[in-house]
């Protein structure tokens, strides 16, 4: 199956979900990943302000930044930035109208402890397709302590997907 045509049927089918379909969804996985020692464990998480199409955190990134430090990634030309979230005030729209942090880019990527990663498709053995510009592909190489988790929709599982040598493998995905 190529990369393309994956793509179009997981967006075809993202469209079907009910945004009470979607809730429900988010809060299972994020349930899922609160009740993990991981979780409990870990100081610098980094996350992203999911769109429309994607796994919510919004509630989650909301509940949790007074007691975590979570990093949202900011697009920055051909790779990302990531910027600490402080809070809806300190937002403002950014690339592909994301909104996006505001304050001062984070360099200390081997603090990170978790990473929270979206993607269009994941296997079950942690394999990501993102949606094409690579951004991704280009940060999580150097999240070198960071455990590395995949959410997304149970319709989003596939297995397999394509895959590349640059890809990186995730240590786990959540299915809501």
């Amino acid at each position: 199956m190529n990369k393309r045509f994956l793509r179009e049927d997981i967006a075809t089918q993202k469209k079907t979900l009910s945004n009470k379909d979607k809730e429900n969804a988010s809060r299972s996985v994020f349930a899922d990943l609160e009740r993990m020692s991981l979780f409990g464990s870990a100081k610098n998480i980094l996350c992203y302000w999911s769109l429309n199409d994607e796994l919510g955190t919004h509630a989650f990134i909301q509940k949790w930044f007074h007691d975590k430090v979570i990093y949202l990634p900011v697009v920055n030309g051909a790779k990302v930035d990531l910027i600490q979230f402080t809070g809806l005030d300190k937002m403002r729209s950014g690339a592909y109208n994301i909104l996006e942090p505001i304050g001062d880019v984070f360099s200390n990527l081997e603090t990170i402890n978790l990473a929270i990663v979206p993607g269009v498709a994941f296997s079950d053995n942690g394999d990501r397709m993102g949606r094409g510009g690579g951004y991704y592909d280009r940060l999580l190489p150097h999240l070198v302590n960071a455990y590395k988790i995949g959410v997304g929709y149970q319709l989003q599982r596939r297995n397999p997907i394509p895959i590349e040598p640059h890809d990186v493998k995730l240590d786990q995905v959540l299915f809501g």
